[in-house]
Formats: structure tokens, sequence, C-alpha cells
């Protein structure tokens, strides 16, 4: 049981380890967003986060009923 746990914690720390090295060695020191509105190729393939999709829908759907009238 020991052994198990030493182990898993000899892995943790070291995938710690690897990911500091990565933040140190980008050119900014931190990871790129995961967000997909702040992501070039999403926006580039028109897609959109929830909120801005749904912002987006509603003021289509407004634009329609005032054209409607």
């Amino acid at each position: 049981m020991v052994k198990i746990f030493l182990f898993t914690l000899a892995l943790v720390a070291i995938a710690g380890i690897l990911l500091g090295i990565q933040i140190l060695l980008k050119k900014n020191g931190k990871f790129s967003s995961q967000h997909i509105g702040q992501s070039k190729a999403m926006r580039e393939r028109g897609i959109h986060c929830l909120q801005t999709q749904d912002r987006l829908a509603y003021n289509d759907k407004r634009n329609v009923e005032d054209m409607e009238k």
C-alpha cells in the first residue's frame, strides 16, 4: 500500500515539475487560454462560446421581429 502511494506521489510530482518547466520555457511564461472565444482557430471557423451564441441568436431574433413589423 505504501509503495503504491509513493509511486503515485512521485508520478504526480514529476508531472508537476514538467508543467513547471513548460511554463518557464514558454515565451510569456503562461499557458494559452482554453476558452473557445479566445481561440484563433475557433474564431476563424466562426465558432463562439455559448454566451456569445445566445447573444447573437437573441439579436437575430429581435432583428427578424423588427423587420416583420
